[in-house]
């Protein structure tokens, strides 16, 4: 074959495939912005719909697919949907899938102060070893263990900080001296924090 005409073949191919690639990215977002949607209008039967219909199934991995009904169960906060969702990723995982599905998990269960499947979680992200493991210990710390072994810490470290950059700090504050039983500081921080938030929204 003549080298010209296998450079044109190769050329067409590999146009071919870019143009192939980004029909299925456009497509990907086309029904990302749909479910998007449905959720914001709560029309969950759409959006069940949408993401079990064949074209969804051929664009995104089981992984991501299960990853879309779990945030429907969140935003519909069925609580049984929402076990069964988390229990549906039997498929195998990479490092980062795991690490943004275990902190769903954690965060999940840190909220209903499920002491159980919140250490569950935990233990999970501490083998994957991921960087804020301190910042997840200290959640677990305050809200599930409800002590304060943060607190010298963290007093330490908003010393440095500018007050707008204090505040998420307040509130951690508030818990735990709530924690250690000391109910003035707790609720020093706890006005400080409510102050702040009702100038944002003025």
């Amino acid at each position: 074959m003549d080298s010209k005409v296998m450079i044109v073949i190769l050329v067409i191919v590999f146009a071919a495939d870019i143009i192939w690639h980004l029909y299925q990215n456009k497509k990907r977002d086309d029904i990302l912005k749909k479910l998007d949607g449905f959720l914001a209008r709560k029309d969950f039967a759409s959006f069940d719909e949408l993401v079990d219909s064949k074209l969804s199934r051929w664009l995104f991995p089981a992984y991501n697919i299960a990853f879309l009904k779990l945030n429907e169960a969140l935003y519909m906060e069925d609580m049984g949907r929402i076990e069964k969702a988390f229990e549906s990723f039997g498929m195998p995982m990479n490092k980062i899938q795991k690490e943004a599905l275990y902190k769903k998990g954690f965060y999940y269960y840190l909220g209903l102060e499920d002491k159980e499947k919140t250490e569950y979680y935990l233990n999970q992200l501490k083998e994957l070893d991921v960087k804020d493991m301190q910042t997840l210990d200290m959640m677990h710390d305050i809200y599930i263990l409800k002590g304060y072994r943060y607190l010298d810490q963290i007093n330490e470290r908003i010393n440095k900080l500018p007050l707008q950059e204090q505040m998420p700090f307040f509130a951690l504050l508030s818990d735990m001296y709530r924690n250690k039983g000391d109910t003035d500081k707790a609720d020093e921080y706890e006005r400080m924090v409510s102050e702040y938030t009702e100038k944002l929204k003025g």
